[in-house]
């Protein structure tokens, strides 16, 4: 009985450890990238957990898909009770493109046409970004 658990257990602990690493990496290539794109300006974004993204989209399902991409999907979810847009890469997304795109959104978020980034997940193996709803747009 106590070998059954511990089997059960060990999944577990290799997710937790492999999002423990993504974030690491992911986290230590986007700070290098922030640092020398935007000239010491601040552009606070949230840290959301894969946990969140994971529970906002229903395990992203698929009857959340906004959009399905090349690159990328696009997932509505529910994040501190308010309707969100998820950007999940894809395996044909390598991490700096996907650090890349997080440095542009924030840069772009202030600008009327384009969706405001509110924060982004380091604990995939490629970074997930959070946006606002657009709402009628």
């Amino acid at each position: 009985m106590a070998s059954k658990a511990l089997f059960s257990i060990i999944p577990r602990l290799k997710r937790k450890e492999e999002r423990k690493r993504s974030f690491l990496k992911n986290g230590s290539i986007l700070l290098k990238d922030l640092i020398a794109s935007c000239d010491g300006k601040s552009h606070p974004i949230r840290s959301y957990s894969a946990a969140e993204l994971i529970r906002a989209t229903n395990n992203f399902d698929p009857s959340c898909i906004i959009d399905e991409l090349v690159y990328f999907d696009m997932y509505r979810g529910i994040l501190d009770d308010r309707t969100v847009i998820i950007r999940k890469y894809g395996r044909w997304v390598e991490v700096d493109e996907a650090i890349r795109d997080i440095i542009i959104s924030m840069q772009m978020s202030t600008h009327k046409n384009s969706l405001k980034l509110l924060g982004c997940c380091l604990e995939f193996d490629k970074p997930a970004l959070v946006f606002e709803n657009a709402g009628k747009g």
